[in-house]
């Protein structure tokens, strides 16, 4: 198959990443992968970094109607068989020139987005239950939609390939999260927690990896809450993420909205005990008490409680750590996304 893969990120988060692990695997099993992005510098690297080929649009604003004739010439060229997109401009203007060509469009839905995002879409990949369950309240047609859940590659994202703490003995213990800086991920939560542990004891560490528009907003949160000498804010990181939820002990992922955040699994594949919160799609990766703790959306305190409770039976820590590796192995592997994905892609165009 001759894919195209679209996206239009503003900032570097699970979105970017599956477009760049997809496109990866899809090229080893022998397609055909062309990938059209807007000018965003640090996603050009990413994309560099992995070897992939690319073309640039400048998409301008949300709905940049002069990129579609552009689109509409670039699958002409490449006798494009199916357009695959990710977030909102780019499934607009994606499906928009799959309609003008005649060109079968996928839209991956990558959180929980309101249909219109979505209406010109052929089919649309959730990748949560949630996500699918958000749609169908929507009254959007139930044919259109496909649950393929996220995938990550388990052998880059192994335990094995690093040295590995000796938690139980280790006095100082580090707390993280990766993520967006953005409203929706809930970083202020996640200061707000830190606060409330750093009140009882002070053998803790937090670091926030990633990016985004509320950088100097929480930074100057951490200031006013005077933890800032607590608290890293580490920024993007790209090859480098195995390497840092390595050096972590628990990982916190306080959504306030979400989809399935890929950062979530690749922690897990790092045997890393988690705390999510109920939003979108976590809670049908973690199991509570099992693999790690689920919480109110929100609720500092009980974030704050759950870390106690690892800090003080480290063993648990491990413990949680085995099953969460455990569980994306069996349902959250790349191979098993790229294996569902290809088969829908067949399915659509209709490959016997």
């Amino acid at each position: 198959m001759k894919i195209l893969e679209i996206i239009t990120p503003t900032n570097i988060g699970g979105a970017e990443n599956y477009v760049v692990n997809l496109s990866k695997k899809l090229i080893e099993r022998g397609h055909e992968v062309y990938i059209i992005t807007g000018n965003n510098a640090e996603f050009k690297g990413m994309l560099d970094n992995n070897n992939l080929t690319y073309d640039i649009i400048n998409t301008g604003c949300k709905f940049n109607f002069l990129s579609i004739p552009k689109i509409v010439k670039f699958i002409e060229k490449y006798n494009i068989d199916i357009i695959h997109t990710s977030l909102s401009k780019a499934n607009f203007i994606g499906a928009a020139a799959g309609n003008i060509t005649g060109v079968k469009t996928v839209a991956t839905a990558h959180g929980i987005n309101k249909k219109k995002q979505y209406n010109l879409s052929n089919n649309v990949i959730c990748v949560s239950q949630a996500v699918y369950l958000n749609f169908k309240s929507q009254d959007f047609p139930e044919e259109k939609l496909h649950i393929i859940y996220n995938g990550i590659d388990t052998d880059k994202f192994n335990p094995d390939n690093y040295k590995k703490k000796d938690i139980i003995n280790e006095e100082l213990i580090n707390i993280g999260m990766v993520s967006r800086l953005s409203r929706e991920k809930g970083v202020d939560i996640f200061l707000n927690s830190a606060d409330l542990i750093l009140q009882k004891t002070k053998n803790v560490r937090f670091f926030i990896a990633g990016t985004g528009n509320l950088k100097d907003t929480l930074m100057e949160q951490a200031l006013k809450l005077n933890i800032g000498d607590y608290v890293y804010f580490i920024g993007f990181i790209d090859k480098n993420l195995a390497v840092f939820l390595n050096e972590l002990d628990i990982l916190i992922f306080p959504s306030l909205k979400e989809g399935l955040p890929l950062s979530l699994i690749e922690a897990m594949s790092m045997e890393k005990a988690v705390i999510v919160s109920k939003a979108g799609g976590m809670p049908e990766v973690v199991e509570e008490g099992k693999s790690g703790y689920i919480v109110d959306i929100g609720d500092a305190i009980a974030i704050k409680d759950k870390v106690f409770e690892l800090i003080e039976d480290k063993n648990l820590i491990l413990k949680y750590g085995i099953e969460a590796r455990k569980t994306v192995l069996e349902k959250f592997n790349l191979e098993l996304m790229t294996d569902n994905t290809i088969k829908l892609f067949e399915e659509i165009l209709e490959i016997k």
